[in-house]
């Protein structure tokens, strides 16, 4: 057997036995979709919970961007309650005008994070944050 191909075998045989970490538990923030509506711009927002906890407050401090990058509304959005190891669907006004007329979202703070037990979180800091729309979104 070649020393090459012995090399190879031993490296299959060594990451077959190294084991993982499970994946840390965490919250995750998907802007899933905008759309126009006869109430304006609204959004749809998945939120996967896995904490171990659920949490009974929730809310999201956003700040809306116009095509020009000019800061132009904020708003205070409430998504509790998250159960524990599910995600949720949430789906709100944005604004009153059209989605084109938004180029960004940013998520400012999460003022409230906290279990049903009584235990806040710091949700920011780790909280991963996606977009699936033509908008962008970031922290």
């Amino acid at each position: 057997m070649r020393p090459a191909t012995l090399l190879a075998i031993l490296l299959a045989h060594f990451l077959c036995l190294t084991t993982y970490p499970a994946a840390a538990a965490g919250l995750g923030l998907e802007l899933n979709k905008a759309e126009d509506s006869a109430q304006g711009c609204l959004a749809t927002v998945l939120i996967g919970n896995d904490l171990g906890q659920t949490l009974d407050r929730f809310r999201l401090d956003l700040v809306l961007f116009d095509s020009s990058g000019v800061l132009f509304d904020r708003l205070l959005i409430d998504l509790a309650p998250l159960p524990a190891g599910r995600t949720t669907i949430a789906r709100f006004a944005l604004h009153a005008g059209r989605c084109d007329g938004i180029s960004r979202i940013l998520l400012r703070d999460l003022p409230a994070c906290r279990a049903q037990d009584g235990k806040t979180y710091d949700c920011l800091t780790d909280l991963v944050i996606t977009t699936r729309a033509a908008i962008g979104f970031s922290k």
